[in-house]
């Protein structure tokens, strides 16, 4: 046994020094199986100003890895029957502008409510950055939905900020106290809770994004990205009590755990697959997956459960979009003794990347830009990808005129994202 995890050691630290940078910030990273960490590091610095090393017992922003906690208290208050996931807002909001839509307390789980997004409003993050969640709640109710509830699933920040004002008001406590009462410290979760850049918390990781010229440190993001859509902080240690605490069911009953895995039904019949908190992959590497990722100014995070094997991993850096997918797949196939099979790659030729270069639109409005520069590899006359990292695919389609009009993001946990070739 001895061997094998020195073995599995080495292959995590070889994994991770093609991701941290020396000098730079990185990660913390933690392999549970069997309720036991196999692997419990932190690679890269905590403070680039001091020098600090990460350490595993390092606090940081876990962001949107926020959700799942917000979607077990309340599954938690619905078990002890003081609210029903099917109850329209205003049930528990008396406040709330049904407008003429049942948009219930499922919808805003599954993010399929379509109510407006305010984090997605540029006017509203330049000129209120600093915008306080009880200003922006009933902001909400004032805009158009987007769509009918129900209709589609488009990730929704504000959404779970509706469910941290309907935890308060069936409560009766405030959302961060609850979490603590409720789950935090009967799990004995001490190093877990509401994240203020201006609290003294100690060992802090510092967050940081990486410029043109370097890492520099990252500016605040306000109550905007926070509270019940993205507001804690924590560590390897409370996150391993949490997966723990789940596996045992001690916080929720088995049935109630397998209802929020499973995909949501949007209402022409098809399923989309993300559950209560948790996004869902039926197959990688075999495994039933649920998984949670998290991003905010300075940090990124993502958390991994296997579902039929007792087997963790999760991944807390302070850096901005550190590629936290690509490492716990690389974690994940480290534990599994599955390495991965690279398929034959080639240089793409001048005509390929003609085909494929210029900027495609998201069916949210985002550009996605595909340059004709490094780092790409051709999978095929139609299939580009990144040559660090060959799972995941730039697949095109609907050539007119020489070039590609549609783009098919393709990656192993994640659903497919369709882009269309921007035209003007």
């Amino acid at each position: 046994m001895g061997a094998v995890l020195m073995d599995l050691a080495t292959q995590i630290d070889q994994l991770l020094a093609r991701h941290v940078t020396p000098g730079g910030p990185g990660a913390a990273i933690g392999v549970i199986q069997g309720g036991e960490f196999i692997h419990r590091k932190a690679y890269g610095l905590a403070d680039l100003e001091w020098g600090t090393p990460l350490d595993p017992d390092c606090v940081f922003r876990i962001a949107s890895l926020t959700k799942p906690f917000t979607a077990t208290a309340i599954m938690m208050l619905a078990e002890r029957g003081a609210l029903s996931i099917d109850d329209p807002i205003e049930t528990h909001l008396p406040w709330w502008p049904a407008r003429g839509r049942r948009t219930t307390i499922r919808h805003l789980l599954t993010h399929t409510s379509g109510v407006w997004r305010h984090d997605w409003d540029r006017e509203l993050r330049m000129t209120r950055p600093d915008i306080r969640t009880a200003e922006i709640l009933p902001l909400i109710g004032e805009h158009e939905f987007e769509f009918g509830p129900g209709a589609a699933y488009r990730y929704n920040n504000s959404g779970f900020l509706l469910l941290g004002a309907i935890i308060e008001a069936v409560s009766g406590r405030k959302f961060f106290d609850f979490l603590r009462e409720a789950i935090f410290e009967p799990l004995g979760m001490r190093h877990t809770g509401e994240l203020r850049y201006e609290s003294v918390t100690p060992r802090r990781a510092r967050g940081h994004v990486r410029g043109r010229s370097g890492f520099h440190n990252a500016r605040p993001d306000g109550e905007m990205f926070s509270y019940a859509a993205g507001g804690l902080g924590s560590t390897l240690d409370d996150l391993a009590l949490w997966d723990r605490a789940l596996r045992e069911h001690r916080l929720l009953r088995p049935e109630t755990l397998e209802a929020m895995l499973a995909p949501t039904v949007l209402s022409d019949g098809s399923a989309y697959p993300y559950g209560f908190g948790w996004g869902i992959t039926d197959d990688y590497l075999g495994q039933r997956i649920c998984h949670h990722a998290g991003g905010v100014s300075g940090f990124a995070c993502q958390m991994l459960r296997l579902r039929d094997l007792d087997l963790t991993t999760i991944v807390l850096s302070n850096l901005y979009l550190f590629p936290f997918d690509q490492v716990n797949r690389g974690l994940l196939r480290i534990a599994l003794d599955q390495p991965l099979e690279t398929p034959a790659l080639t240089v793409p030729t001048v005509e390929q990347l003609a085909r494929c270069t210029g900027t495609y639109i998201g069916e949210e409005g985002r550009p996605f830009e595909i340059g004709a520069g490094p780092p790409w590899a051709a999978l095929g006359d139609d299939r580009l990808c990144d040559p660090a990292d060959p799972e995941v695919e730039h697949r095109f389609s609907e050539l007119r005129d020489g070039v590609f009009q549609r783009l098919d993001y393709v990656s192993p946990l994640w659903p497919t994202s369709t882009w269309r070739r921007a035209t003007g």
